[in-house]
């Protein structure tokens, strides 16, 4: 039950974060930016999805024994490199915001970008967000949920991790296409127009993409037998 708990106060935090945001945001007419956030916030799936480790059934269908104190071990080291990534991902979605959505606006100032004026180009600026948040969702489940599951149940040491996590990937890619596309779509589709739902969506498709690539794993002939 902790575990159920914990990724619903995260999915909290997220949703709080995103409400100051997007006021924010509105309050200096920067609303179609929002949609970069709310991208943005799926690199933070995997830092989530280590809440959910204690769920984690090993090949005797029992959960694996978890301490605490390595959840919060993990955190520190993955917090840090999410929140790197995001700050990347945002610093790049100003510049692309300023090229293609609003030529003239003090960010494009802020940052010297000069550019000729192309026209309103925020229907492309949305399609880019969702096809880049689709990405991220995918990339997230490859380098991130996918390596740290492997470690709990397997743990072929750091780099192994990530090879059999890529080898799961290639067998696997129609699969995590689809979880990706539900991880992303559990992100975007709520907060931009369901914002409340988000507190419900979210949580639930995490744990039950997190559970079925857990049984998928296992199944595989990755794992070890």
């Amino acid at each position: 039950m902790m575990s159920y708990g914990l990724v619903f106060f995260a999915s909290l935090v997220i949703f709080f974060i995103s409400q100051i945001i997007q006021f924010y945001l509105g309050a200096y007419n920067f609303t179609t930016m929002y949609i970069s956030f709310c991208a943005g916030f799926i690199l933070f799936i995997p830092l989530v999805s280590l809440v959910l480790h204690p769920l984690l059934l090993n090949k005797e269908g029992k959960r694996e024994t978890f301490q605490f104190r390595d959840l919060l071990a993990n955190i520190g080291l993955v917090c840090v490199v999410q929140f790197l990534c995001f700050l990347i991902w945002i610093t790049d979605a100003i510049v692309l915001y300023s090229l293609y959505v609003d030529q003239n606006s003090f960010l494009a100032k802020a940052f010297d970008i000069k550019t000729q004026a192309r026209g309103d180009m925020t229907f492309e600026f949305y399609c880019f967000n969702f096809v880049l948040a689709l990405l991220f969702s995918f990339l997230s489940i490859i380098v991130g949920i996918l390596p740290c599951l492997i470690a709990r149940l397997d743990n072929f040491g750091v780099v192994g991790n990530f090879v059999a996590a890529f080898s799961f990937a290639k067998k696997q890619k129609v699969m995590l296409c689809f979880y990706a596309l539900l991880i992303a779509s559990s992100v975007l589709l709520p907060l931009l127009y369901a914002e409340y739902l988000f507190l419900v969506i979210f949580p639930v498709v995490l744990v039950w993409v997190f559970t079925r690539l857990n049984e998928a794993y296992l199944l595989s002939p990755i794992s070890k037998k």
